[in-house]
């Protein structure tokens, strides 16, 4: 298992490659530690991958998916089915840092 402290020792120029042993570790990927899960891990997210959208399947919902929108080096936006009421998404603005800024919900 990968341990989810190893997000801040990982060098810039293997960050594709940790990036891509991490998808494979599920307990890692979609479980609690999950590289989103910590500032430090969607700073690094959001830093090193492109602009663009990207998603997982989402552990709470079978069959759904979280998704990802990054705009590398400004922000990320996380966007996943409301625990409270499935029938909501949330949106989760972070900064560039990784810290939230703010939250919006909106129907699935």
């Amino acid at each position: 298992m990968i341990d989810p402290s190893e997000v801040d020792r990982v060098p810039d120029e293997e960050w594709d490659e940790f990036r891509d042993r991490a998808v494979k570790d599920e307990l890692f990927y979609n479980g609690p530690g999950d590289l989103l899960d910590t500032p430090e891990g969607r700073e690094k997210f959001c830093r090193l991958n492109v602009s663009g959208a990207f998603r997982k399947p989402d552990p709470a919902f079978p069959g759904y998916y979280i998704w990802v929108f990054n705009n590398q080096g400004q922000g990320i936006v996380i966007k996943k089915r409301s625990k409270a009421d499935p029938a909501l998404m949330v949106n989760t603005e972070y900064d560039a840092a990784g810290i939230e800024m703010s939250k919006s919900y909106e129907p699935a």
